[in-house]
């Protein structure tokens, strides 16, 4: 939320709007409106050209730092400053993301337009001072625990699941790439240098696959890890010692298993490190 007179800069940031051009126009008021306004157009343009589109809106909210309007506020007026300004930033967040989803009814395309939906990672901060909560998952923002990567996911696409349903595989961003190959009935070329990550994710949503087969690599500086449907190897150091767990059975990560599937951690390893290698 930028007040009136403020300069746009004042924490770092900016609307960049290509390779070093930013927006100087519009950059009053909620920010996720701000944001929104730039994307609607767009939308409505390819409708009426009745084109394909594709498009990523990246919201800021609610990152730090986390600054509501007075209108986004007032629900929350009964609770401390903080929290008015962290609950009015996922309201005025909320309240876009129904904007665009009237937008695609008015234009006539909601039936069959794709929206996914996630966070980046897991709560900031830590647990008793920062926002939200992993709840009993170990790790948050900035962990390659659960707790600081596994976020919720939604998809919504009427045409193709008219019905609710709730996917218990693990799935990543990465995953999107493949996933709209597939729609599109295009196929992936093969890389000329690098492996594609991800899975096409339509099996597992049209129920004719459970589980996802295969392994997910994160790295974050000195950390790594590889998470399965069922087992997850992290490592804080490199590579230098590992953790194993079950995430089935204990997906609060509470329990090193390395020591006792030594087989397990080895194999694993080898696939991560083969993974990490390709990452340079």
């Amino acid at each position: 939320m930028i007040q009136p007179g403020e300069a746009t800069e004042d924490y770092g940031t900016r609307y960049w709007t290509g390779p070093g051009q930013f927006a100087t126009d519009n950059l009053r008021g909620d920010d996720s409106r701000v944001i929104m306004d730039r994307a609607i157009p767009f939308v409505q343009q390819h409708a009426k050209e009745k084109q394909p589109f594709f498009t990523i809106i990246w919201f800021h909210a609610p990152h730090w730092p986390v600054v509501a309007g007075e209108k986004h506020k007032e629900p929350y007026k009964d609770l401390d400053d903080f929290h008015q300004n962290y609950y009015g930033c996922i309201t005025a967040l909320d309240e876009q993301v129904g904007r665009l989803r009237d937008e695609l009814k008015t234009l006539g395309i909601a039936n069959n337009t794709m929206i996914t939906f996630c966070s980046d990672n897991g709560p900031e901060g830590s647990a008793k001072s920062g926002c939200g909560s992993a709840k009993h998952l170990r790790g948050r923002k900035r962990d390659l625990y659960e707790g600081g990567v596994r976020v919720p996911g939604l998809m919504v696409w009427p045409k193709q699941f008219p019905e609710a349903k709730v996917i218990d595989a693990p799935c990543s961003t990465e995953d999107y790439f493949p996933t709209v190959m597939a729609i599109l009935g295009k196929t992936i070329p093969k890389a000329k240098r690098l492996p594609f990550d991800g899975i096409n994710l339509l099996p597992i949503l049209e129920g004719t696959q459970s589980a996802r087969g295969s392994y997910m690599g994160f790295r974050s500086r000195s950390q790594l890890a590889w998470t399965g449907d069922r087992y997850k190897l992290y490592s804080k150091n490199n590579g230098k010692t590992w953790e194993l767990y079950d995430l089935l059975k204990d997906e609060a990560e509470t329990n090193n298993l390395a020591e006792q599937k030594p087989d397990l951690v080895k194999q694993l390893s080898q696939d991560l490190n083969q993974w990490d290698k390709s990452l340079k």
